[in-house]
């Protein structure tokens, strides 16, 4: 096997505030994004225990310059079967890597610098383009822009691994090294993961244990040789949709800010709550993305600008194009009201930012458009775990989650028919979460007659009968709606009193 690495994560901050130059286009599966440059937005690490360090770019840079390589465009990388895809090949961090997502018009974007490896798939016909997966997503790149390396022959992979009873994923940042990676939280051992064992995956829910095993299955399309084919995994924070909230306390937020960082995130823990009851956005979560877009506060557009997320620092422009903020609470107000709840959970967004309203990677979710960084999703989701190991209110499981099967598109009706209104769709992204709120008996589809009652992702007028953009304000009491059980499966059985109380009485 190869190196095990032990150091820390490279992350790439890239934000895609309403600012981003992305140009939506009638089918909403498909959008276009420019090509983007970074100049001095910072790179940060991250361990295990969530600590956040900013490094020096130039330094990755110099470690490329004299790394020699070969193109995937060149005919010698034809003859590689079992292959790794080097994403890090840019002679800056200030340039992104585009796809193409297989099966789909949907393009999307990445940066080598932040997570290097990706399973190499295959070619096209004529060579020119490569077929890769990496953080959930199969696509398609041009082979002028990536290099493939004989899995033989690198010096790290990713991977993940169980340390007493907790998963973390291991990611590389430059496959010719083993000295820099990050070892990231993901959850708790599902039970059918050895302890200091590596698997690899490339979407974070199957495991092989043989990285030729799993190139055998991703190009054969299916994961029946994974050590959990009937049972793939899912981490919570990364895949808990927006629209809940935490048992977290205001305490808790600002006693963790505290043990880490004094900066402009210290004493904030209230605004992330209320604004969470307000505008219906996860204050976890939140926070979560604030910790690492910020460095515990301590980043330069947070001490300047008061901001805690990176809105508007695109990478063309990533200091002077930072929206500024008369206090670092605005900062919160700003991206709870704007740039999650009229955003990333409306299915309607002008520019087309709607992948879920979770966390989630390059498959799904907010990463789809807000981070360069692959991974982005599970690093958020990663400062959530610690807090929730923090704090004596556990959030893990508070809620039933769903997932959709892959490929379909899900109608949500405003009652559990079929001849009820459409509220909006979920579209055919990849392991698209919903939070269950109850069971009930509708309209048979296929067979089924059980509908879920789901929390709504958008905001909706006061009879539930379409959506209400640029609304804000949040109803998680009248903001529901159903879908039929047909194509969704549970991932986890919520255990909070809110869901068994509330919920088991007339639901229409």
């Amino acid at each position: 096997m190869k190196k095990i690495l032990t150091t820390f994560l490279i992350s790439v901050l890239t934000i895609l505030g309403v600012s981003y130059p992305v140009h939506a286009q009638s089918d909403s599966s498909t959008f276009e994004v420019e090509e983007i440059q970074r100049e001095d937005q910072p790179i940060t690490n991250v361990d295990e225990n969530g600590n956040v360090t900013f490094i020096d770019a130039d330094a990755m840079e110099e470690e490329i310059s004299s790394t020699p390589m070969v193109m995937a465009n060149d005919t010698s990388s034809r003859s590689i079967d079992v292959g790794v895809v080097n994403f890090r090949t840019k002679s800056s961090a200030n340039e992104n890597t585009l796809y193409v997502e297989d099966s789909t018009n949907k393009q999307g974007y990445l940066n080598g610098y932040a997570a290097s490896d990706g399973a190499f798939l295959g070619y096209n016909s004529d060579y020119s383009k490569v077929k890769f997966k990496i953080a959930g997503v199969i696509g398609w790149v041009d082979s002028n822009q990536v290099s493939i390396v004989d899995y033989n022959s690198v010096s790290s992979v990713s991977y993940y691994v169980v340390n007493s009873g907790v998963l973390y994923h291991v990611t590389t940042n430059n496959i010719y090294q083993s000295n820099y990676a990050s070892k990231v939280m993901i959850g708790y051992n599902p039970g059918y993961l050895q302890e200091n064992v590596p698997y690899y995956s490339y979407d974070g829910h199957y495991f092989y244990t043989s990285y030729q095993t799993m190139i055998n299955d991703y190009r054969a399309g299916s994961y029946t040789s994974s050590v959990n084919s009937n049972d793939p995994y899912f981490n919570y924070f990364q895949y808990l949709p927006h629209r809940s909230k935490t048992a977290h306390t205001t305490s808790d937020f600002d006693n963790l800010t505290n043990s880490k960082a004094n900066g402009k995130l210290n004493g904030l823990g209230s605004y992330f709550i209320e604004y969470q009851n307000q505008y219906g956005t996860n204050a976890a979560l939140m926070y979560g993305v604030a910790v690492l877009e910020s460095g515990w506060g301590t980043s330069n557009i947070a001490k300047t600008k008061n901001n805690l997320f990176g809105h508007g620092a695109v990478d063309s422009n990533p200091y002077y194009g930072a929206n500024g903020y008369d206090t670092p609470a605005d900062s919160i107000l700003y991206h709870s009201k704007i740039f999650i709840s009229e955003g990333y959970c409306d299915p309607l967004d002008y520019n087309g930012r709607y992948f879920g309203s979770h966390l989630g990677d390059k498959a799904s979710g907010i990463n789809v458009k807000y981070a360069s960084d692959p991974y982005w999703g599970e690093k958020a989701a990663s400062i959530v775990w610690q807090l929730n190991g923090t704090s004596q209110n556990d959030d893990y499981s508070r809620y039933t989650i769903g997932i959709k099967t892959k490929g379909i598109n899900i109608e949500v009706h405003r009652d559990p028919t079929l001849s009820s209104t459409t509220l909006y769709q979920s579209g055919s992204a990849d392991y698209y979460p919903m939070i269950l709120l109850a069971e009930t008996q509708g309209d048979n589809v296929s067979g089924n007659n059980i509908w879920y009652k789901i929390q709504s992702d958008p905001t909706l007028d006061a009879s539930r009968s379409q959506i209400v953009q640029d609304q804000g304000e949040y109803d998680f009491n009248n903001f529901y709606g159903y879908i039929n059980s047909h194509n969704m499966f549970k991932i986890i059985q919520g255990s909070n009193s809110w869901f068994h109380d509330v919920y088991t009485t007339d639901w229409f």
